[in-house]
């Protein structure tokens, strides 16, 4: 899907969103439920940033409609088409004809309009006040039963989420719960209400203890779960039995906190070249406004880039599950930045109680392990950071999470780096000799994570793209329903330490579909040959130890299989002609404006 580069840029500075996708499976009666007396947990998902279903409420307790009749649609719950263009133009045109005309943002007229803009379209409904609480009545869809209690909608909107169709095969639907939040809203209230929904769970299912899974922003709410424990005098262990993370923002996002220290990257060569069409694919469109940006001065376009920028975070920097996001290593500059007067000193002291959990996480995660929590950490990596922010290019990461955050520490020099010769671990937190943690391709040292015998590493793994590889969600359920699974020596050629990326979101749905084909009424060489393709692809998807040529050469027969199957012949998919041409021709177009014109707008002076 293609988005703007406002679009892009604002979700990428709220740490983007998962994307995961799944089907239906059937669930459980509530003959089948169970009173507690079984061998599985339930198990709670802590999902990512947007992954909740979560409405804007009008003054009549009705989800609100906005100017063109729909549904205000999150994250944002943006006005009318012609509210949106009335604000813009109200606000920016002006200051734009005058940056134009005169070749300078005067003032900082046009950088200080655009940050208004921004707060007036975007962050109009989703701001919270001085004490962290959202303005409006923004609330997200609870779920106070089990996935089987819920309605069909309900259930879908979960597992097109977090696809854990497996773990209901398993556990069944009545063990599976799902934690519902609004992203950008208050920390502290979001975790005791996370506490609180824990011990409904306990009572509802009549187990002593559950699994939780958080997954990328649910690993910061999990810190201050942790620690929430500790200050209500409790151990954790009284609740909790397994925690899983998926992808965990744990320590938070560079992008994020590089972003709210130092604003947006800060390269000529990013700006004018690379960092637009990162952000938008490499479509020709991106190339174009590669070429079209350059009607700015090169000081207006930043000083209009900061403005938006500016504009964004001033209307987040009351959001405190906002703030998780931000790394331990940026938070003292960041909050001093922006929380440092008299209007944000509440909220300077909840985020400063996030902080303290933060820098507490590692110990909080011993402790609970000490006290019989099993632990364990799935993450992507050797997938670049979205080049928005100056280290982009030199941290390995899943393109939205760090690995020193979503790998709780293991050591990395970036992508495709491998680890210098000599290269010894300072701090190893596995001093076993006989376990190697070096990944395959000697860029990742997992004896310097936190939990080098129970992380998961997958190779050129995409973080929105997650849910799509299906063996790391079967990981997922294995670790939460096998309690043989006890580490990554447990089942080495089913589940190595390190494995790699794979996208099976539409082969595994078509499979699904094409075994519901009658066979019967086909030529029996046409029935053998679908049954035999649709056979070799399930025995690929079955190795979980991850070969993607194997796996598209069994799709390359399937499809095939299944064109004569309906009669017809497979044609391979072709790259649109037309646009990979307009592509070529505009990329060939900001190059070489590029490299002979530099980076500066049309007008400026050389």
């Amino acid at each position: 899907m293609k988005k703007s580069i406002w679009t892009k840029l604002v979700a990428t500075l709220v740490a983007l969103t998962l994307v995961f996708s799944a089907v239906i499976p059937a669930f459980a009666t509530a003959e089948d439920k169970c009173d507690g007396d079984c061998d599985q947990c339930p198990s709670l998902v802590i999902p990512g940033i947007f992954q909740s279903e979560v409405f804007l409420y009008d003054e009549n307790g009705e989800i609100a409609i906005n100017g063109d009749g729909d549904q205000y649609e999150g994250p944002f719950y943006l006005e009318s088409t012609e509210e949106i263009v009335k604000v813009a133009l109200m606000r920016l045109l002006v200051p734009l004809l005058m940056a134009l005309g005169f070749q300078h943002d005067y003032f900082d007229l046009l950088a200080t309009q655009a940050g208004k803009a921004i707060g007036e379209i975007l962050m109009k409904n989703i701001r919270c006040d001085e004490n962290g609480k959202v303005i409006k009545d923004i609330r997200a869809t609870k779920y106070n039963a089990s996935v089987a209690d819920l309605s069909a909608h309900d259930r879908e909107h979960i597992l097109d989420n977090v696809p854990l169709e497996k773990y209901i095969e398993i556990a069944g639907a009545d063990h599976l719960y799902f934690f519902s939040y609004f992203s950008l809203g208050n920390m502290i209230d979001t975790v005791e209400e996370l506490y609180n929904y824990i011990q409904l769970i306990k009572e509802q299912t009549g187990h002593d203890k559950i699994n939780i899974v958080p997954i990328s922003q649910g690993g910061s709410l999990a810190n201050m779960l942790l620690q929430m424990y500790k200050d209500k005098g409790r151990d954790i262990s009284e609740d909790i039995n397994r925690i899983v993370y998926v992808v965990p923002a744990k320590n938070g996002s560079t992008l994020v906190g590089e972003i709210i220290e130092y604003g947006l990257i800060d390269d000529d060569e990013a700006l004018y070249s690379y960092m637009i069409p990162r952000l938008l694919d490499n479509s020709w469109s991106s190339y174009l406004i590669n070429l079209a940006i350059r009607i700015f001065p090169k000081d207006v376009l930043n000083s209009l880039l900061d403005g938006a920028v500016d504009g964004l975070i001033d209307g987040l920097r009351y959001s405190t599950l906002i703030w998780g996001l931000c790394p331990s290593e940026n938070y003292p500059a960041g909050a001093e930045k922006y929380l440092s007067d008299e209007s944000t000193k509440e909220i300077r002291r909840q985020t400063d109680i996030f902080y303290n959990a933060q820098l507490n996480a590692d110990q909080n995660i011993l402790d609970a392990i000490d006290a019989g929590v099993k632990v364990f950490d799935i993450c992507g990596y050797n997938y670049s950071l979205y080049a928005i922010v100056d280290s982009w290019d030199n941290v390995n990461a899943d393109g939205i999470i760090q690995l020193e955050s979503t790998s709780m520490g293991a050591v990395s020099y970036g992508v495709d780096v491998e680890l210098p010769e000599g290269y010894v671990t300072e701090d190893p937190h596995c001093t076993n000799p006989d376990h190697n943690h070096i990944d395959p391709h000697n860029i990742v040292d997992a004896r310097a994570g936190l939990l080098p015998d129970h992380t998961f590493y997958f190779y050129n793994q995409n973080h929105e793209r997650t849910g799509n590889n299906d063996v790391v969600m079967l990981l997922a359920v294995e670790l939460l329903t096998d309690e043989n699974f006890t580490d990554v020596y447990s089942y080495p050629d089913r589940f190595p330490q390190f494995n790699t990326a794979r996208n099976t979101k539409g082969i595994i749905n078509e499979v699904k579909d094409a075994k519901k084909i009658d066979t019967s009424s086909l030529d029996p060489a046409v029935a053998l040959e679908l049954e035999t393709a649709i056979a070799k692809v399930e025995a690929v998807l079955a190795n979980t130890v991850v070969d993607n040529e194997a796996l598209e050469e069994a799709k390359e027969e399937f499809y095939i299989a299944r064109a004569h199957a309906y009669g017809t012949e497979y044609v391979k998919p072709e790259e649109d002609k037309t646009e990979a041409a307009l592509t070529k021709i505009m990329k060939f177009a900001s190059d070489i404006t590029y490299k002979f014109f530099g980076p500066r707008g049309w007008f400026d002076s050389k």
